[in-house]
């Protein structure tokens, strides 16, 4: 198991969570339109309540790393910025 450890300064579960995930999103492990795993897998794999997984992932679709749509996993949806373009370059 994969426990979500512990911070010195008491960060929230939900919020160390939702840190790794990003961190696994933004590294590649969970790339542009992969389906993240559910709040009941990911309060298996970290050992935290389906409560605390379903926070973490909320936080992932405020910020916009992921999107939700009813009864369907939550898909990754943030795209590391391009910086081989210049500035001026048209997207």
């Amino acid at each position: 198991m994969n426990a979500v450890p512990m911070d010195a300064d008491y960060t929230p579960r939900y919020i160390r969570l939702a840190r790794l995930l990003r961190g696994r999103i933004e590294d590649g492990t969970y790339p542009l339109g992969s389906l993240l795993p559910s709040a009941t897998r990911l309060a298996e794999l970290h050992t935290v309540s389906k409560s605390t997984a379903r926070h973490a992932l909320e936080v992932l679709v405020k910020s916009g790393y992921a999107r939700h749509i009813e009864s369907k996993p939550h898909q990754v949806i943030w795209r590391q910025a391009d910086t081989t373009k210049s500035p001026d370059s048209a997207v």
